[in-house]
């Protein structure tokens, strides 16, 4: 992050087979978390990329003390084992498609399974 100095990161995770899906708006000290499975992001993730943000120079002066802010929100919950990867990559296209970047608990607040048509396509 401190060379590329994005303003967001988008990261699938991969945590006992299970994929889950990160973002991370360094600028902002944000971290948007996303489970299929409504599980809330591990420890030692948390720790990783705490770090890594508190540790960026070119944080604007106000911000820079502050500590990460962790949004877990209330996203899709898949109903099956095997669907969590096409998940992460329908939230993965709605945020760069609409280029979504605020309000992240209004947005992402549907606990609903994806639509089997929504499923298919992903797979395809």
């Amino acid at each position: 992050m401190q060379s590329s100095q994005r303003d967001v990161y988008i990261g699938a995770y991969l945590n006992g087979g299970h994929w889950q899906m990160v973002v991370i708006l360094p600028k902002e000290h944000l971290v948007v978390w996303f489970c299929s499975l409504h599980n809330r992001p591990d420890n030692y993730l948390k720790g990783i990329i705490n770090s890594a943000i508190k540790g960026l120079d070119d944080a604007p002066q106000p911000k820079s003390k502050a500590p990460t802010r962790w949004i877990v929100v209330k996203c899709n919950r898949q109903k099956g084992t095997t669907e969590c990867g096409y998940y992460v990559m329908h939230w993965m296209s709605t945020i760069i498609l609409r280029t979504f970047r605020n309000n992240w608990e209004a947005y992402f607040n549907d606990p609903r399974p994806l639509e089997l048509e929504r499923l298919k396509a992903l797979r395809i």
